[in-house]
């Protein structure tokens, strides 16, 4: 009977044993599914966060990007992916001398120590906090924790900033700094700047899970910089080559597409840009009802400064012409209206001639290289020498002293040929320059077939000799030959 009580006994403390171990199981597995739960939940969270990040990056380079724009994207997931009160990218300049906040998101603590009064200010409000942060720079020697990190292009993870003396202590709940986690933005060998995070919501400290998340957010930041970059200059290029085109169209339709007719003589004229717009410049001027004015002028220099001069130029040239039968009077008022304009570094050099109803030519010459004319009775090409300086250079009195008027009779079907130094200082690939020779050449040769031919005939030959050297210099040239 005691025997059976004792067992009875014995059985039912074991199954209360044995209740209680399963239980406890239950409890642990319980705690175990929870923690789980949670962590696949933080996971998908995170997922999210970071999947979110990439459709964002992606949305930002849809259209033209918006640096900020991309920098508060970035900054945004960091916080997201770590619940962090607060974030900053900070970015070196262009000397990579200077470290400056480019984005800063929430309450992020000021990397060093800051007036109280100012303080108090600042905590209330994020965009306050923001304005002053980003006009706050940091040298290479700064002692701020932010900058030490892009100094050493090593990631930092601190879980209890509140004992670390390189954090400053703030009194403002919102800048007091518990734990911070700092990682180097890099792109290959250049250095960026730096991605922060600061004092997690609801936590004392970041995880080690966050750290890796902001080493990742950070890698794809940085190449997202980089490409931004890339895009931008891209983007620059495309605008200013489509600026350049329209210059350039413009300036075609200042040159005159045909010359005129006029009487007693054949003209023709070419211009080929050494770059997309030129700095040489010819034109067919009226000067009254019996007579015309032809020009040929090169402005120093290449691209889109000169084209602007030249059609400065232009402009001047067409309003002082008209009326004025002295080419000499005409580059003198050029000259005087054209000083206050032009750059120390800059002038135009000219060549301008007036043709005369009788056949003859006066002309003048600012600088310009030196005409040649054909004659037909002797077989031979002349250089027609006249005093001179180029436009820009003098206010006016030394220039008006110099220029002066030459008048050249010609013969019928005599051949004067104005041009700019693309011509003759035209280098092939050994570096031999076409010379007066070779023009004269091809004034004995295409000029007996008329000007337009002998234009086409010159630019042909010019650009078979340097054939293999590319045109370092904008060519432009312009034939008159009297009429029979």
């Amino acid at each position: 009977m005691v025997h059976t009580f004792l067992y009875s006994l014995l059985g039912a403390g074991l199954f209360a044993a044995v209740i209680f171990l399963v239980r406890q199981r239950f409890r642990a597995h319980r705690l175990t599914e929870r923690r789980l739960r949670h962590e696949v939940a933080g996971l998908q969270q995170e997922k999210k966060v970071i999947y979110e990040f990439i459709h964002d990056l992606g949305e930002a380079f849809t259209e033209e990007i918006d640096r900020e724009h991309l920098l508060r994207i970035i900054v945004n997931c960091a916080r997201k992916v770590t619940t962090a009160r607060g974030g900053a990218v900070y970015l070196w300049n262009a000397s990579h001398d200077v470290l400056r906040a480019a984005v800063v998101s929430g309450f992020f603590p000021p990397p060093l120590k800051i007036d109280n009064v100012v303080a108090d200010q600042l905590a209330v409000r994020a965009e306050d906090l923001e304005a002053f942060l980003r006009l706050e720079g940091f040298g290479h020697d700064s002692p701020a924790v932010i900058a030490q990190v892009a100094r050493s292009n090593k990631a930092l993870f601190v879980e209890n900033a509140e004992l670390d003396e390189r954090f400053p202590w703030f009194r403002q709940a919102n800048f007091q700094t518990r734990s911070y986690i700092a990682v180097p933005l890099h792109y290959r060998e250049e250095q960026l700047g730096v991605l922060a995070v600061a004092n997690p919501e609801e936590r004392a400290t970041f995880s080690p899970a966050d750290f890796d998340v902001v080493q990742s957010v950070a890698d794809q930041a940085a190449y997202s910089l980089e490409y931004a970059r890339v895009y931008q200059q891209l983007s620059d290029k495309k605008r200013l080559d489509h600026e350049i085109e329209v210059a350039r169209e413009i300036q075609r339709v200042l040159l005159p597409s045909v010359a005129p007719t006029i009487a007693g003589f054949h003209c023709a004229a070419l211009n080929i840009p050494a770059q997309q717009v030129s700095g040489d410049y010819f034109d067919f001027i009226r000067v009254n009802e019996d007579n015309w004015g032809v020009a040929v002028a090169d402005v120093s220099g290449k691209g889109v400064p000169a084209s602007l001069v030249m059609t400065m130029c232009r402009s001047v040239l067409r309003s002082v012409a008209p009326g004025r039968m002295s080419p000499a009077a005409v580059l003198s008022e050029l000259n005087r209206q054209l000083y206050p304009d032009i750059r120390e570094d800059m002038f135009i050099t000219m060549l301008y001639l007036v043709l005369n109803r009788s056949g003859s030519i006066t002309l003048a010459r600012a600088g310009h290289e030196t005409p040649l004319l054909w004659r037909v009775a002797t077989q031979q090409a002349e250089v027609i020498e006249s005093p001179g300086m180029a436009l820009g250079i003098d206010p006016g009195d030394t220039f008006d002293e110099v220029i002066r008027d030459v008048t050249v009779a010609l013969e019928p079907r005599d051949t004067l040929v104005a041009y700019t130094d693309g011509i003759n200082e035209a280098l092939d690939d050994e570096g031999n320059e076409f010379g007066l020779e070779q023009l004269r050449d091809c004034l004995h040769t295409a000029g007996p077939s008329g000007v337009d031919h002998l234009v086409t005939a010159i630019i042909e030959r010019v650009q078979r000799f340097s054939s293999g050297h590319p045109q370092n210099d904008d060519i432009t040239l312009a034939a008159v030959q009297r009429s029979d």
